[in-house]
């Protein structure tokens, strides 16, 4: 049995972590960077919600409150996000960055989930209610509030990565029976990188193709000066202590020649291997990848 023939059995019907790592195999063989970066965040969770899939939120979802009246009446009811400030959606909203596993396990409860409002924020809505920006019943105000989650919908992320996974093994099994064995074809094979790009296009969006070699990198965007968007990003190219290593020419102060320095002393150690890259990915792919990112943090 091949790797792809055990991936179809795991994506089909099986453990959802023994599925990803199966999938993290046949990706280092395709020398596939994008897609090993999902791989590994789908099996070890998400660090920044900013980089979520969207199949993982945020997501619109109702809140069910406790509430009280007069005379110490209690009962339940759902709240509404009509009439609240802006910026205060995401009371509203649920994103979801655990492993794949966790969400799994959570799916199969009847309940689903219960996500509890901060009590600031139940203040805020009272807040509102008195100043009857929010409808509400007259008298009446909320003792605790929390996001409610169906089971059916932790599962539809379940199966959003497990048919993911089980097209991509399949498409490629139809067109190349050994990829992801030793040896096996990578994404320096057009044929290979198109069917590769159809999945992961999906997951990052387009993809640049670079001149040299028909290599391709994710088009990753972020905004200038944000920190944690550069590093989180950085990982689909350099390993956890490289990244430190690129975190302090982000941090340069100074001209935009001296950043430049410190930027091109960083691509010579990627290039020379002094400058660990993660695993699967070209050198020039990194160094493409970074350059990118450090343009895009500087605003240049």
């Amino acid at each position: 049995m091949s790797l792809l023939d055990d991936l179809i059995a795991q994506a089909s019907d099986g453990e959802a972590s023994a599925m990803l790592r199966k999938l993290m195999i046949v990706a280092h063989r395709l020398e596939a960077a994008p897609l090993l970066m999902w791989a590994k965040q789908e099996l070890n969770g998400y660090e920044d919600d900013d980089s979520l899939p969207s199949y993982r939120g945020p997501m619109a979802v109702q809140v069910r409150a406790q509430i009280v009246g007069p005379g110490g009446a209690q009962g339940t009811n759902y709240l509404t996000s009509h009439g609240i400030p802006d910026g205060f959606d995401g009371l509203f909203k649920a994103a979801f960055s655990e492993p794949l596993a966790g969400i799994e396990s959570l799916s199969r409860s009847d309940e689903g989930i219960h996500i509890p409002w901060d009590p600031v924020a139940v203040g805020f809505y009272n807040k509102w209610i008195d100043e009857r920006r929010v409808p509400f019943i007259p008298l009446w105000g909320v003792y605790s509030a929390s996001k409610t989650v169906s089971s059916s919908v932790l599962q539809s992320i379940v199966d959003v990565v497990r048919t993911k996974a089980l097209e991509l093994a399949l498409d490629l099994q139809s067109a190349f029976p050994d990829a992801g064995e030793v040896g096996g074809p990578t994404m320096q094979d057009p044929a290979v990188r198109s069917t590769v790009m159809h999945i992961t296009n999906n997951i990052y969006g387009p993809v640049n193709g670079l001149a040299q070699g028909h290599v391709v990198r994710p088009k990753v965007v972020i905004r200038q000066g944000d920190l944690v968007g550069a590093l989180t990003a950085a990982r689909a190219f350099l390993t956890d202590s490289s990244i430190v290593t690129l975190s302090q020419v982000l941090a340069t102060d100074g001209s935009d020649d001296e950043k430049r320095g410190k930027l091109d002393q960083l691509i010579a150690g990627i290039k020379s291997g002094a400058i660990a890259i993660a695993g699967g990915v070209a050198t020039d792919l990194a160094a493409e990848g970074v350059i990118d990112l450090v343009r895009q943090f500087f605003g240049w």
